[in-house]
């Protein structure tokens, strides 16, 4: 195993039956040892909760953790693991989150928002204030996938000055979900736009891709980049310390 570098995955789905993610206990631990191999001394799971698709209520996911957390602890060469969860921003999943029946990052202070791949809420700024006027860090999962930022990301720059913080997926560099968004990931990557990156790992085979997008801003930006996006940036998120 390689030597671990201290990195935190902030995004990843090794819960197994849950969603689109691991499938069973073995290919949970399968993906975290390659995770652990890449470098990742803690992984965060991220599971959906997302109505119509992935409906998983706080409860539901918490469970499926405590069934799979016992199974990973036993095994060798994992990270540490906690549980969060990846929320669709919709309006019911926003007032769940409002009424304290989400699942924030660990630590309570931040929590992981996905969005409509075209489009951004109407009334995305005003429901983005309500969650930091509620103490939490509103993160904006792989902001790189959303079609409406190809052409431009001032509505991300805007939602960034105002307190929310964009998460990279790394493997978008290096071409996994197309070309727009991989021009649109190297874009806001030299331009600062985001504060941390993360693996959103649903496979064992997706570690390929992660590590290739890792080469990439280390040869590109040098190692100092690699560890503010992969260490120091998400520990500033799970512990609430982003810029406001």
């Amino acid at each position: 195993m390689a030597p671990k570098s201290g990195f935190v995955d902030l995004h990843c789905h090794f819960v197994p039956g849950i969603d689109d993610g691991a499938r069973t206990p073995e290919e949970a631990i399968e993906l975290l040892q390659a995770l652990a191999t890449a470098g990742f001394e803690h992984v965060v799971a991220t599971p959906h909760m997302r109505p119509g698709l992935f409906d998983n209520s706080r409860e539901e996911l918490t469970a499926a953790y405590e069934r799979v957390r016992p199974v990973v602890a036993a095994a060798e060469g994992v990270p540490e693991i906690s549980l969060s969860s990846e929320h669709y921003f919709d309006e019911v999943v926003f007032r769940r989150l409002m009424n304290g029946e989400g699942l924030p990052y660990p630590g309570g202070r931040a929590v992981l928002l996905e969005f409509y791949e075209v489009d951004f809420l109407p009334a995305i700024g005003e429901r983005l204030f309500d969650l930091r006027r509620n103490r939490l860090v509103p993160v904006i999962a792989h902001p790189e996938r959303y079609r409406c930022l190809w052409k431009s990301h001032e509505r991300l720059t805007a939602l960034v000055d105002a307190g929310a913080v964009a998460l990279l997926d790394t493997a978008a560099l290096v071409g996994k979900y197309g070309k727009e968004p991989e021009r649109c990931a190297r874009r806001m990557l030299e331009e600062g736009i985001y504060h941390a990156a993360c693996s959103d790992a649903h496979r064992v085979a997706d570690v390929e891709d992660v590590e290739d997008g890792i080469r990439f801003i280390r040869k590109r930006y040098g190692a100092e980049e690699v560890d503010l996006l992969l260490r120091i940036g998400p520990r500033e998120i799970l512990a609430g310390t982003v810029p406001e």
